[in-house]
């Protein structure tokens, strides 16, 4: 168990090193935990808003889902797709390898192999992407992407070094099964729009 719970530590230590690539600071860097907090949130809205339409997702495992989806960053550390384009077609298998043998050991770092394949299930579910659960807490992942462009374009940094993250994060949003997501989708474009504006006079 303390192994497990040092790790949890380290997720707040942890940076996400990928916008790295995109031209941002190091001191600007968002942590693993920051973005996690987030995409729970997110969760949270996309489930609640999902519900009024008539369609009810499983709000617990959502949750659990948006809460531990990035664990194994606490280990692998945030795999840039600069990275894995360099790495050539055998990058995402790598990637999918690398954090699968990091949440083994993750999961393993609670001492009780029952709890510990509960959660390695969270996991499979989250990277196999076919519950409507993992569905929403996908779409939620991909909008705090927005949400972090839109804050970095804000603080100062130019919305060109973001251009190919921000429209190909869009492109995957549109085909989201998940409806609810297109409402949100369209705030973001719109406060996108009007952040970018405000740059430019």
């Amino acid at each position: 168990m303390r192994k497990f719970l040092l790790t949890l530590a380290r997720m707040k230590r942890i940076p996400r090193s990928g916008w790295i690539s995109h031209g941002v600071n190091v001191t600007d860097l968002e942590s693993v935990a920051d973005h996690s907090f987030s995409t729970c949130a997110l969760s949270l809205l996309l489930s609640d808003l999902e519900a009024r339409r008539g369609r009810r997702p499983n709000v617990e495992r959502v949750l659990r889902l948006a809460l531990f989806h990035d664990l194994s960053e606490t280990l692998t550390f945030d795999i840039s797709k600069e990275y894995l384009e360099y790495l050539g077609p055998k990058g995402m298998r790598i990637k999918a390898e690398l954090e699968e043998a990091a949440w083994k050991q993750v999961a393993g770092g609670l001492n009780n192999p029952s709890l510990s394949r509960t959660y390695s299930k969270l996991q499979r579910e989250f990277d196999n992407e076919r519950t409507f659960e993992s569905k929403v807490v996908r779409a939620a992942d991909a909008l705090d992407i927005l949400l972090e462009i839109i804050e970095y374009t804000r603080r100062g940094y130019p919305a060109s070094l973001f251009e190919d993250m921000w429209r190909q994060t869009v492109i995957r949003l549109r085909s989201s099964p998940v409806t609810s997501v297109h409402k949100l989708l369209k705030t973001l474009i719109q406060e996108h729009n009007k952040v970018r504006s405000r740059r430019l006079k």
